[in-house]
């Protein structure tokens, strides 16, 4: 290796330019005083005359040295000046675009953040400050999705893979859940490995396409019940009536009354079950009537204790006062139906159902912030957890065993409500039970039950 190229790799662009430069004023200053000193040596002179002109000829190398000089350092000085103002616009073009990307964006180094954007603490409902380096990454995950995350962090800082991207489940400061997605790389802070990457909220966008699926559900439903449903309700109603005539003619305690029973037992549930698909159906607002709330509860106590079934209690606790709601004919009695079966089932050792009545506050597009009336089945069951919960108004989920749901039952009361301008509110722990509630809006025209 030459010593040529050994000075290029141990100096940088600028020494080698410095270096030059230098090297070519010494040159050309040893070259001035060589050939002035013999120009003067050989010139017929006395000595004074000599004197001064060396003199002069010193000071000419002086001024013309600190002119050179200072054209050098202010062009220095110009580069230095231009090149932090360059570096400063990079840096605050830089800032802009992290500190106000739409996308979250972090860096993660041993386990913690080393950074993240103000946007990275909206997704979380944290202050960036209180994020960046107290809270672990496992501070902002699921419980469930924790062992995923760590092992895609892993993998990266390993070198296994460069980048990765993925969804999973966080945990805002307020204990909401939200669909995170995140797009990551490796890379170095400080000479040690880190992760730097962004990351989405997309729980609206998963919302959303959530609701698309229900809806193509819904409408795949239509045209099946659509097509369907009233020839089967011909045959049920054929059958139930034959099945009553059968169980009259037979003597009590007999065998064969027990099976037309069962029998009649059968037609009445795919009744219900026509009922609910005949809610899916009808793409067309039913006609409402005014109802008094508590009068209609009552009016159908005795067919909900007969559906509840001798092992459970059904208790009612009607505040006085409630006032009328409108809703379609029967549907108030069908949601109730639904409700009351779907407590039953949560209860197979035996339980209480309790169906309340009291005035509350409609937060819904039809009546904003007005007063409600608040018809609730609670019931002493197993309870569900929160992955239940997010599932219950899905066509067609159940957690019933098959052939014992349909899953229409939470589906069809939403429906009713929603019919009726209001909406369903579910509270539920494992252990501890479920309430339904269903919000409709008071009818304050109305002073007595229409037929």
């Amino acid at each position: 290796m030459s010593a040529k190229k050994l000075l290029r790799d141990a100096l940088g662009p600028s020494e080698l330019t410095a270096g030059a430069v230098a090297g070519g004023y010494a040159l050309a200053a040893g070259i001035w005083i060589l050939v002035s000193d013999r120009l003067l040596a050989a010139a017929p002179l006395d000595v004074g005359t000599l004197t001064r002109l060396q003199t002069l000829k010193g000071w000419l190398f002086v001024a013309t040295t600190a002119l050179l000089l200072f054209v050098f350092i202010r062009r220095a000085l110009e580069r230095t000046r231009l090149t932090a103002e360059h570096l400063s616009a990079s840096e605050e073009k830089f800032r802009t675009l992290v500190e106000r990307s739409l996308a979250g964006i972090y860096i993660i180094q041993d386990g913690r953040f080393a950074y993240v954007n103000p946007r990275f603490g909206e997704i979380f409902g944290y202050p960036p400050e209180e994020i960046t380096g107290r809270l672990s990454v496992d501070d902002l995950v699921a419980p469930g999705d924790r062992g995923k995350v760590g092992e895609n962090i892993r993998r990266r800082l390993a070198g296994e893979v460069q980048h990765l991207k993925y969804e999973f489940c966080g945990m805002r400061a307020d204990g909401a859940a939200i669909d995170v997605e995140v797009a990551g790389m490796t890379t170095t802070l400080g000479r040690r490995p880190a992760v730097i990457g962004t990351l989405l909220d997309q729980t609206e966008r998963n919302n959303l396409q959530k609701q698309a699926l229900e809806a193509q559900k819904l409408e795949t439903l239509g045209l099946l019940a659509g097509g369907i449903v009233h020839d089967f309700g011909n045959v049920v109603s054929a059958i139930t009536g034959r099945a009553e005539i059968l169980a009259l003619d037979l003597p009590p305690g007999s065998p064969a009354r027990r099976d037309a029973e069962e029998i009649l037992h059968s037609a009445q549930h795919a009744s219900i079950l026509i009922r609910q698909l005949l809610t899916f159906s009808r793409r067309e607002k039913l006609e409402s009537v005014s109802l008094d709330l508590n009068s209609a509860v009552r009016d159908c106590a005795a067919m909900l204790r007969s559906a509840a079934g001798g092992a459970v209690r059904l208790d009612l606790i009607l505040e006085d006062g409630i006032g009328f709601v409108r809703m379609a004919p029967g549907q108030l009695e069908q949601a109730l139906m639904n409700l009351v079966i779907n407590a039953r089932d949560a209860m197979p050792d035996g339980g209480v159902v309790t169906v309340s009545t009291r005035r509350g506050r409609l937060d819904a597009p039809a009546a904003p912030g007005k007063p409600c009336a608040v018809l609730a089945v609670r019931d002493t069951g197993a309870g569900m957890d929160r992955a239940t919960l997010g599932r219950v108004f899905e066509i067609f989920f159940t957690t019933k065993p098959p052939g014992k749901g349909t899953g229409l039952g939470l589906p069809t009361v939403q429906r009713i409500a929603e019919n009726a301008g209001g909406r369903v509110e579910i509270d539920s722990l494992p252990g501890a039970g479920t309430s339904v509630s269903v919000l409709l809006p008071l009818d304050e025209s109305s002073r007595a039950p229409s037929a």
